[in-house]
């Protein structure tokens, strides 16, 4: 007979193991393992590596290097989409904060 595991609605996923937890907790928040701010400096990080490489195939397409045009399009259009997911979730956590800051105590 298999045995489901349980579930409840309001838990999502386990806490990190103690050693893991001890690990963690002489470093900065920026490098803690699902830290908020961890999370907000990886997006950007990729965004950033994103139109780089749009850059870079740019840059070669131009100076007569091996890239196709469709594959700058591609890159260009992938970092654009990357930026304008950026500049959403930066969106959505300035109302968050207005929304937090309004509250009256």
């Amino acid at each position: 007979m298999p045995v489901l595991p349980l579930s409840s609605p309001g838990i999502t996923r386990l806490p990190l193991p103690i050693s893991q937890q001890l690990k963690a907790v002489g470093q900065p928040a920026s490098q803690q393992p699902g830290s908020f701010v961890g999370m907000l400096s990886q997006g950007v990080q990729s965004v950033n590596q994103a139109q780089q490489h749009a850059d870079g195939q740019v840059h070669e397409l131009l100076t007569g290097g091996d890239v196709t045009q469709a594959e700058v399009l591609t890159a260009v259009q992938k970092a654009d989409m990357a930026f304008r997911l950026l500049v959403q979730v930066r969106n959505k956590l300035m109302a968050a904060y207005e929304e937090l800051n309004a509250i009256r105590v």
